[in-house]
């Protein structure tokens, strides 16, 4: 086949998913390689050749399903490992010994033992193959009990994704993304089928081929307001509220400033300057992505002050997954928690990140002054 014919995919990856079923089983690195292709053609879908297209109508809504003797190999090793080599060693030196007092031994337990005495001897034979490292009855029954455990958790997540899919897809026929578009971002994030399409002017949210929403990437279409006394902030697109979100603050003595803002630039799992004090002497030590001393997310999304300019820097973040219940702890009060920058959680802080141009304008309010005070 000509590369000509192929503008997105390579020739390896067409001839691996060009002979294969829609609904076909295979095994786990074969499907984990489909569906990376799917996904390949999915984000890549405008620019597709008339060859990839076909593919891509063919397998969008593939369901590939894991071999049965793969599964059945996988279960057979979870039981193998419980034997040690040692054990095994022994079991082959030791086997032809013991097969042959087997059919005395039984024969004893079943004609001359009673169920007390039988069942003394069954912990005693336990007690033994556990010293040995041998599984129990017991222990084979817990395994096979995991096993469908694990199968019982996957079917589970399969029904909750597709119960998710059915969610999005009725909101969106009835037209009530607009109402429920916070839970929607909420429970679509970090899902493999939500996808940002990026083009020349605009940049839309799909979830599983269905558009949400899109928007232009202008910078005047957009603002946000952070009230402090709240604890919010709100998200205005073409002078619509589209969502407002739980955020924290600057806590006593590190307050938030006050004013206008705009967004100077966009981080994608950035480096945090944490500011210590060691020694008596107050010091910024660099903490990556990935230690797990980091604690403001996957994005930094950084405010340039607008006007009087004020000291240290300030952006707009998220928090450490690992620490998700600080952001309703901090100092008993999730509204002033922070070390100044506004803090919000990851779902919102990912939509954002994707969807939010540079130059967008950020004020920063004590109160909302459209808000009736009591």
């Amino acid at each position: 086949m000509s590369d000509q014919k192929l503008s997105i995919l390579t020739i390896t990856e067409y001839n691996l998913i060009a002979t294969k079923d829609p609904v076909g089983s295979y095994d786990r690195r074969t499907r984990e390689n489909l569906y990376a292709i799917i996904l390949k053609l999915s984000e890549a879908r405008d620019n597709l050749s008339p060859l990839e297209f076909t593919v891509f109508q063919k397998f969008q809504r593939a369901q590939f399903a894991p071999l049965g003797d793969k599964d059945k190999k996988v279960k057979f090793e979870v039981l193998r490992y419980l034997l040690s080599s040692r054990v095994r060693l022994t079991a082959r030196m030791t086997g032809i010994i013991l097969a042959a007092g087997a059919v005395t031994i039984l024969t004893v337990y079943h004609l001359f033992l009673s169920a007390e005495t039988q069942k003394q001897v069954d912990l005693a034979y336990y007690a033994g193959l556990n010293k040995l490292g041998l599984a129990s009855q017991e222990e084979m029954a817990m395994v096979q009990n995991n096993l469908h455990q694990t199968e019982v958790t996957l079917v589970q997540t399969q029904k909750k994704k597709e119960e998710l899919e059915k969610m999005v897809a009725r909101m969106i026929a009835n037209n009530k993304v607009a109402s429920n578009f916070k839970s929607i971002v909420k429970h679509i994030y970090n899902d493999p089928r939500t996808v940002y399409t990026k083009k020349a002017n605009t940049i839309s949210l799909e979830f599983a081929n269905k558009r949400i929403a899109r928007y232009k990437k202008d910078p005047d279409m957009w603002y946000l307001l952070g009230i402090l006394d709240t604890g919010n902030l709100k998200v205005f697109y073409d002078n619509e509220q589209i969502l407002e979100i739980e955020a924290i603050f600057g806590r006593k003595g590190e307050e938030t400033p006050l004013g206008e803002y705009e967004i100077k630039n966009r981080l994608y799992k950035p480096t945090w300057y944490k500011k210590e004090i060691i020694k008596g002497k107050s010091v910024v030590r660099a903490i990556p992505f990935g230690d797990s001393d980091h604690e403001i997310g996957h994005w930094w999304l950084g405010l340039k002050k607008l006007g009087p300019q004020v000291h240290g820097s300030y952006g707009i973040h998220g928090v450490n997954i690992s620490k998700a219940n600080e952001f309703f702890k901090k100092n008993f009060d999730w509204r002033s928690g922070s070390a100044g920058c506004p803090n919000i959680q990851e779902w919102y802080l990912d939509f954002l990140a994707n969807v939010l141009p540079l130059g967008v304008h950020v004020n920063i309010v004590q109160k909302d002054k459209w808000v009736k005070s009591t």
